[in-house]
Formats: structure tokens, sequence, C-alpha cells
């Protein structure tokens, strides 16, 4: 697959976005303007709040949590309010911004399923070692905890265990897929796209650094490195194995502990936590780009970057890539 690199009346493109594009820059086409993508964020952005709304409205008409405290019913409720961005995501990528559908999911124009069993197993398998680290090294945990299983505790986790991967998925095609390649549409730079998406993630969490630096440290680590991962591995598979595993484990370990409203709703965490937190994530970085490695994982796409329709003349398309 060969790109046209001339620069045709109206087009978008540059020299500099000839040949295969790296995970980033995938919305950096000929049919896509820099006001479309940031329409389309404004757009996810609306689509998921009025969703969420919904969601947690029928939630607390039906059965509200007392406070302080999250219920299963409570966590199915927000669980599903974040799946909701996967569909957003796709939608507005592909009908406002003409991309080939699956370039969200990877370079390839698909979730590459094998690689993100591989990724899952080590994720699960670094979470389950630092978890066995944190209880024999006595590392102090988020909310009190040590007060047995909740009452609910099989229904968590069994939320848990049905909707929780899909709702780090939710996050990772927002933030690590059309928030990052929107940002690669505006600026070349992989470290800034990821810089910036990464502060984004971190502070719709609702934490700021002069609040709780530990916190922040802590989902800002998360963000950095799972958005390394998607330029070095070429899609989404690590960045949703490790968040999907992170939540996993913590839920199951939060069920049984009676912490999962602390868990759900932190706004503090103990320094020692985070330093395991972040060894955590390092280290499942670090497995995981061997893994990447020993596949030989695609980073760049020689696709279509939009479907021929929008590419032929008098359909939408200023130009034409040539095949």
């Amino acid at each position: 697959m060969s790109y046209d690199a001339a620069k045709l009346p109206g087009s978008t493109a540059d020299a500099g976005d000839s040949g295969p594009q790296p995970y980033h820059r995938l919305l950096r086409n000929p049919v896509t303007s820099s006001w479309s993508v940031v329409l389309g964020a404004g757009a996810i952005l609306v689509g998921w709040m009025f969703t969420s709304l919904v969601i947690l409205s029928i939630q607390q008409g039906i059965r509200p949590d007392a406070e302080g405290t999250v219920s299963w019913f409570g966590l199915l409720a927000t669980n599903l309010s974040l799946i909701v961005l996967i569909p957003l995501c796709m939608v507005v990528a592909t009908r406002l911004n003409h991309q080939t559908p699956g370039l969200l999911s990877s370079v390839t124009g698909r979730l590459r399923w094998r690689p993100l069993a591989w990724f899952a197993v080590a994720a699960v398998v670094v979470e389950l070692i630092m978890l066995g680290f944190i209880e024999v090294g006595g590392v102090d945990l988020i909310g009190d905890g040590g007060n047995g299983p909740a009452k609910d505790a099989a229904a968590v986790i069994a939320v848990t265990l049905l909707t929780s991967t899909f709702q780090a998925a939710g996050e990772e095609y927002f933030f690590r897929g059309y928030l990052l390649q929107a940002v690669g549409r505006l600026v070349r730079s992989s470290v800034f796209a990821v810089l910036v998406t990464t502060l984004l993630f971190t502070m719709a969490h609702g934490i700021w650094p002069w609040e709780s630096p530990a916190l922040f440290l802590d989902r800002f680590a998360f963000g950095l490195l799972a958005g390394y991962l998607v330029i070095r591995t070429g899609g989404l598979e690590a960045s949703i194995a490790a968040h999907a595993a992170n939540n996993v484990i913590t839920f199951i370990y939060a069920a049984l502990t009676d912490s999962v409203g602390d868990s759900l709703g932190a706004t503090d965490a103990p320094w020692s936590l985070v330093i395991v937190d972040v060894v955590k994530f390092a280290l499942f970085a670090g497995v995981a780009l061997l893994l990447a490695r020993r596949q030989r994982l695609g980073t760049k796409c020689d696709l279509p970057l939009v479907p021929a329709a929008y590419m032929t003349p008098g359909l939408g398309g200023p130009g034409t890539k040539r095949v």
C-alpha cells in the first residue's frame, strides 16, 4: 500500500503524512478537518453525560445507595455508564470523521484478540503478585477494610467479572483511543499526545495534585504508561488488559473486604500503595513490550485511513490514495 503524498486542493494531508502511519496519527486523513475532531470529542462527552445521567438516574430511582457505600447495583450502573463510551467513540470516529472502521482498536483495523489474551494473562499475573506483596508486606490500602466480605459480595463479584472489563475498555477507547488520535490529528508528536491525554485522564477522575499528590501520581502514572504502550504496540490491547485486570482484581478484593465504596470513591491514597502501583504498572509495561516483540505486533497502519466512498471525487473526499 502506497500513499499519494501530493498535496491536493483542499486536502489536509502533507508530505510528512505519506506512508504507513503510527496509531496516534490515524485521524490525520484527507477528509478529516481539525475542527471535526474537536467537535467529535465534544459530541462524545455530551453523549456520555446524557446516557450516564439516564443510567444513574434510573439506578437512583430503583435502588439508591447509602452515602459512602456502593452496592452491586450501583457498581453495575457506574460500569454501564462508562461502557457506552465504546459505541460513542466508534460512531463519532466513523460517521463524523469518516475513519475506516476498526482503526480506533489498532493499526490493523481490528482488535487483535490473541495479543489481547496474552496481555490479559500477564496483567492478571502481575496484579496477583502485587496483591500478594501488599498482603505480606502490610502495605496500607484505601479505606478501612478488614471487616469481612460485603453483604452483597457475590453479586459485586459477578458484576465485576461481567462488566468491569468492558468498563475499562470504554475508558481506553475514549482516552487512549479517540482523544489520543484527536490530539495526534493536531500535533505530530506522540509524546505530546500521550502527555495531554494522560493529564485529561487524571483530571477526569477528579483528582488534583494539590488535593492528593499520591493519588494524582497513581492515576497519572497509569495513564502515561498506558498511552506509551498504545504507541509502542500499535493498539489498545495492552492498555485495556492492564486497566481491566486492575479494576477486576481491585473490586473483587474490595467485595471480600467490604470496601467497594472506598475503592470507587477514593479521594486519597497512601504513598506506600502508590509506589506499589507504579512499580506494578512499570512491570506490566516491560512484560507487554516483550510480548509485543515476540508476537511481532505492527505499530504502523498501511490500510486506507478512510473508506473508499469518501475518497471518491464528488462523494465528500478532496483527494485520492493510490493502492
